[in-house]
């Protein structure tokens, strides 16, 4: 049982890691030039509107629009967008008036974004992220092969052993969500980093299925959307979207939240999958205490413990090397225990905070 509990957690995560550190690279002589548009839903955010609207502008790629929903805000958004207009022409927008008897969540905003874009490609993100470069749009353009398109979201690089943590924790994310897209088993993506086609959101019925739920805008989406025509993945460090440092731990603590909340509606099969890796994770350190403790195969156990450090250090080092991540991969280890305790906390909690449908 030792081994097969050490055998079975060691090849969920190799395949995982494996897949993810692939590099899928587009000559640059085949680089696609589809139109695409992207679609930024705002609410009371001129502050970053001011600072990072310019940066999803000045992608490098020659068909794209982008388009901003301002949902019924009073602060100078409106304003701003009006001077970025006259700089940058592929630069549209619409608003969702502000109504004190109406109340709605996210997904109206994005419904109202899509209706509006012009092109089959729609690409979502967050205006207070950054693209990571200005080739973000065409890295995530050239590995867009199937109907859905998950992207890289993580926290911007800065110093802080807590901080660290947060960004291992949303790079295993990253890393098992590619791991189930490959694998036909799409079911879980960053609404900041986001892609697929406005013809299968409607064939979809949109988010009807779900529309009064807060969440799951990007979660049940995938798992829906995928089901028609499956999901791709875009791998380049080049396309990742950073999220802001200013209140990391209550972006970190919000997207395992609005994960669980979604949880409930995956299938049995996926969830036991997910399951899989923490449950094994879990036996294994169990047996480690246990061997230790209550025999005397001390040595062998040195030997399996080694012999995992080494290979999924190595295959992890392989991710963190490709995505520019290489800060993450001495503390590894520790944050890996972390994490295990931080999913427990997340599945238990799940049942104790109270739903909001409100988008603040």
């Amino acid at each position: 049982m030792f081994f097969l509990s050490l055998f079975v957690y060691k090849l969920h995560i190799t395949c995982a890691i494996f897949y993810f550190s692939k590099k899928r690279k587009t000559p640059s002589t085949l680089q696609k030039k589809e139109p695409v548009s992207i679609v930024i839903c705002v609410k009371n955010e001129g502050y970053y509107l001011q600072e990072n609207l310019s940066g999803f502008l000045e992608q490098e790629y020659s068909a794209f629009e982008l388009v901003v929903v301002n949902d019924g805000s009073e602060d100078d958004t409106e304003t701003i967008i009006a001077q970025h207009q006259l700089k940058y022409p592929h630069l549209r927008t619409t608003k969702i008036p502000l109504d004190d008897k109406f109340h709605h969540n996210k997904k109206l905003a994005l419904t109202i974004g899509i209706k509006a874009a012009k092109n089959e490609k729609i690409i979502f993100t967050n205006i207070q992220c950054k693209p990571s470069s200005n080739k973000w749009l065409q890295e995530f353009v050239n590995s867009w092969d199937k109907g859905v398109q998950i992207g890289y979201v993580n926290f911007e690089n800065k110093k802080g052993f807590l901080y660290n943590f947060l960004k291992f924790d949303l790079l295993t994310q990253n890393i098992k969500n590619g791991s189930f897209a490959s694998s036909g088993n799409a079911h879980s993506g960053n609404g900041d980093n986001l892609g697929y086609k406005k013809s299968e959101f409607f064939a979809n019925k949109g988010f009807i299925k779900h529309s009064h739920f807060e969440a799951g805008y990007d979660h049940l989406m995938i798992l829906q959307l995928s089901k028609l025509t499956q999901a791709s993945v875009c791998i380049q460090p080049d396309a990742k979207i950073n999220l802001p440092s200013e209140k990391a731990f209550q972006q970190w603590v919000h997207i395992n939240r609005q994960y669980y909340k979604c949880r409930k509606y995956l299938p049995l099969k996926i969830r036991f999958l997910i399951d899989l890796e923490p449950l094994s994770k879990m036996f294994f350190y169990a047996l480690i205490v246990y061997a230790l403790f209550f025999t005397h195969l001390h040595f062998i156990i040195a030997i399996i413990y080694l012999t995992r450090i080494i290979l999924l250090g190595s295959f992890f080092k392989i991710s963190t090397s490709h995505l520019k991540e290489k800060k993450l991969f001495l503390y590894s280890y520790i944050y890996d225990i972390f994490v295990l305790f931080s999913k427990i906390y997340f599945l238990c909690t799940n049942f104790i905070f109270s739903k909001n449908n409100q988008w603040k």
